[in-house]
């Protein structure tokens, strides 16, 4: 029988590399958003898209159609996470962008590490050890330092928008480590995607002609934005959530924006200063003591 330990470990593996492959994000949007594709239009086939290729990775794992089917009750509640926790989450994420700058926008969602550790706290009752304490105040402030230079506050607004979407991104969090422990997590994904792709693309559908269009000037960002950064990302998620702690989760996913900055770094040529290469190593550091075993978990006899 695997260790805890192990199973935490690999936990942890799979947060980290969701959070490298949502860490692309910012890469494939910009590239769409610069031929004339809106947010909403880009994350409506960005899910649709991803849902698809979920649905045929699931289909040919098990060699039949129904391994999609979790019975009714997950697959609505999987459909309800889907627009609760993505389509909502997004457009507070993207109403929030067009208000505030961007380095604004990160810091006000990525409160959401906060927010998961005192919801698992209320409502499960989880409690983060002191040894692990120091992490939350280290990830935060190594992402200020990461967008310092950058930030500029805008309309009260925006303010609003971008902590809402740190609001309805920890509920999707909480809700998935409680709702979803018995399920599939590569199917799962697939009705998650489903619903916020459906959700997102009635509320962005102009025309037939503007879909084609669409697809036809920005298929190849797409195509990496819906495997890389929903396929891979959100199934990983998913799967590393069932092994650790909403609140261990939550600050691993902060992976994800150092993935941003060394993107920005060695493919955009983009320079960090002093101050965010001391944030950076904040939110490395953030990650290593959530990482640290715990060496008082020794089997899984009590699993």
């Amino acid at each position: 029988m695997k260790s805890r330990v192990s199973i935490r470990t690999f936990g942890i593996l799979e947060i980290l590399l969701s959070g490298f492959c949502f860490g692309f994000l910012g890469l494939f949007g910009k590239r769409a958003f610069e031929k004339g594709v809106s947010p909403a239009e880009f994350l409506a086939f960005r899910y649709l898209i991803a849902a698809i290729m979920m649905a045929i990775l699931v289909i040919l794992r098990s060699k039949k159609i129904s391994a999609l089917w979790l019975g009714r009750k997950n697959v609505l509640t999987s459909i309800f996470l889907g627009v609760l926790g993505y389509a909502v989450f997004s457009s507070f994420y993207f109403l929030a962008l067009e208000r505030i700058s961007a380095s604004m926008t990160v810091i006000l969602l990525y409160m959401y590490p906060v927010l998961v550790a005192a919801g698992g706290a209320v409502f499960y009752q989880e409690r983060i050890p002191l040894t692990r304490l120091p992490a939350l105040p280290m990830a935060f402030l190594g992402l200020v330092c990461l967008v310092w230079m950058d930030i500029k506050i805008g309309a009260s607004t925006g303010l609003i928008f971008g902590f809402l979407s740190a609001v309805f991104y920890s509920i999707y969090i909480l809700l998935s480590s409680h709702w979803m422990k018995n399920s599939d997590p590569m199917a799962a994904t697939f009705w998650i995607q489903l619903g916020a792709g459906l959700t997102l693309f009635m509320l962005s559908f102009r025309s037939l002609d503007r879909t084609v269009e669409i697809f036809r000037s920005s298929w190849a960002e797409i195509i990496l934005i819906s495997f890389i950064c929903s396929v891979l990302a959100m199934w990983l998620f998913l799967s590393g959530l069932l092994k650790v702690k909403n609140w261990e989760a939550s600050l691993l996913s902060m992976a994800e924006p150092i993935t941003g900055v060394a993107i920005g770094v060695f493919i955009l040529g983009e320079k960090l200063n002093a101050l965010q290469w001391f944030g950076a190593g904040l939110v490395l550091g953030a990650l290593t003591i959530v990482s640290i075993p715990n060496r008082s978990i020794v089997t899984a006899d009590n699993i």
